[in-house]
């Protein structure tokens, strides 16, 4: 038997339970599981019996719902899916009973134990199910040997208080904007600052290369967007927008057109760069806009917000097309993979999802930082992924495991920007207090394409736990002290307590270690 899966959960149940089923599968799917319903994998013209017996094959769990309705006419046929979950020596599979009405389990199902998804304790059962549904970790195919902690390769401290950085593709330049409304130009290799780009009357919010990197666009409070010659520090020209604080700026790879986006209106607003018009305006989102990314073709747009989605547009009709949900805090940034197949979103929440940008689905969730994500980076063949988050560390993912390879340490602020050279030898990153880093992989990166099997990992980056929001689950006869043993296992000192009927739960009270996450 594989033990790969092509979906984590089939979901087994009546046709007459539709809806309570859909909206739970809708559920497990934001949370990055990969669902079988009926609905979504069968299309005019399958063999239905056929579809069914291959999503079976190729699902670790079977998720049978229970109800009045189930066990009717439609019993028979439901009980024959579970057979191959239910076998002992089938130890890949996993079979979940899930009750959703008061019809007690019927037959040689009475002997399970099942997950109650009756309305009134939903909460709590859909953390169980999830946590049941979620594909064990993997021990990591990968040979971890010790390296000293690292640190980067070079430092430079920077005396204004940063709002965004932008890296040349081969990290030697950088644009670095301020709250003094100033941009500067700074050669990383050589600490000299290049130029000064004067002309905003307020502070500069974002900033983006032209992809000669002859030009530089940057939006700003002041209600503008202004194009740059980078050589001269001149601006040729001034996109005037009517949003209050335009926060950030997105360029075609062609040049010729621009989004901008800001507080307030909660809208996209593209331009005609050459000709300083506005083009159009893509409206969807229900809170402020925080990022915008072009798709290499030019036809399409990501975008984040403050409402805790992903949106895709087309962006000659102006229309959504899809809206990725998933999040539980605002998205800050997103990211187009190279073949534009895939994105990564970072979040207030903490982490990272990979998304599926054709089918709307999270692919992946990565979870390790201790506070607030700001930015994402994707290597240039899609392996690595880079992030920087409020905890002031940088970490470097694999992105086909989730796995966290390294964390690099040495900023003393928020990380607001993340950057990897072409060649994947060094990594880029600013701080909002002006520190920028530069960070040597060239042993790692080497090692890494030398083979698949033997990674060098730094020992800063323990072996990786996928989700560090784990629960402990007390067992144990009524009265015995679940809830007493509980509240000094976390901490707050031991006390009587009445019955709390299985329904009291606590915080854990562990040390953050902004390295490693959760000591």
């Amino acid at each position: 038997m594989p033990d790969d899966f092509r979906y984590d959960v089939f979901l087994s149940h009546s046709s007459k339970d539709k809806p309570v089923v859909r909206a739970l599968a809708q559920r497990l799917r934001a949370d990055g599981l990969r669902v079988w319903l009926d609905d979504w994998e069968l299309k005019p013209g399958d063999n239905i019996l056929s579809k069914i017996e291959e999503g079976l094959e190729h699902s670790r769990v079977l998720l049978l719902c229970m109800s009045a309705n189930a066990f009717g006419s439609d019993w028979a046929q439901l009980e024959s899916q579970t057979f191959r979950f239910r076998d002992p020596l089938n130890k890949q599979r996993r079979f979940i009973p899930l009750r959703l009405d008061d019809t007690e389990p019927k037959g040689s199902l009475a002997q399970f134990s099942y997950i109650d998804w009756r309305p009134r304790g939903r909460k709590q059962a859909y953390a169980n199910l999830l946590e049941a549904c979620r594909p064990a970790l993997r021990q990591p195919s990968v040979e971890v040997r010790a390296t000293s902690e690292q640190t980067p390769e070079k430092s430079i401290k920077l005396k204004n208080r940063i709002t965004g950085y932008e890296f040349s593709p081969d990290g030697k330049r950088a644009l670095v904007a301020s709250n003094d409304a100033l941009v500067r130009l700074w050669d990383v290799e050589t600490e000299h600052r290049l130029q000064i780009f004067k002309g905003h009357r307020k502070r500069v919010n974002a900033l983006v290369w032209s992809v000669d990197q002859r030009r530089a666009l940057s939006s700003s409070n002041d209600q503008t967007v202004r194009l740059w010659d980078v050589e001269t520090g001149r601006c040729l020209r001034i996109l005037k927008d009517i949003t209050p604080n335009v926060w950030g700026v997105a360029w075609s790879p062609d040049q010729q057109r621009a989004l901008s986006y800001g507080s307030i209106e909660n809208t996209l607003r593209l331009w005609d760069v050459e000709a300083g018009s506005l083009l159009g305006v893509l409206e969807g989102h229900t809170n402020w806009i925080t990022s915008a990314e072009w798709s290499s073709d030019q036809r399409y747009v990501l975008s984040t917000s403050y409402d805790q989605t992903v949106r895709l547009w087309d962006v000659e009709t102006g229309r959504c097309l899809r809206v990725l949900e998933g999040h539980t805090g605002w998205v800050s940034r997103v990211k187009w993979s190279p073949d534009q197949g895939r994105a990564l979103s970072s979040s207030a929440d903490k982490t990272l999802r990979l998304w599926d940008v054709e089918a709307g689905r999270c692919l992946r969730v990565f979870e390790g930082h201790a506070d607030y994500i700001w930015t994402i980076a994707w290597s240039t063949d899609q392996r690595l992924a880079l992030s920087g988050s409020r905890d002031q560390t940088v970490r470097l993912w694999d992105v086909e495991t989730g796995r966290c390879l390294r964390v690099l340490k040495g900023h003393t602020s928020a990380v607001n920007s993340v950057a990897l050279s072409v060649s994947l030898s060094q990594a880029f990153s600013g701080d909002e207090e002006g520190g920028i880093c530069v960070w040597e992989l060239s042993e790692f990166i080497g090692n890494a394409r030398e083979s698949k099997v033997s990674v060098a990992v730094s020992a800063a980056a323990p072996e990786q736990v996928e989700y560090t929001n784990a629960k402990v689950l007390l067992v144990g006869e009524s009265g015995v002290g679940k809830t007493g043993l509980s509240k000094r296992l976390a901490g707050e000192g031991w006390e009587p307590s009445d019955s709390t009927v299985g329904a009291w739960a606590t915080h854990w009270k562990l040390e953050v270690d902004a390295e490693n996450g959760l000591e």
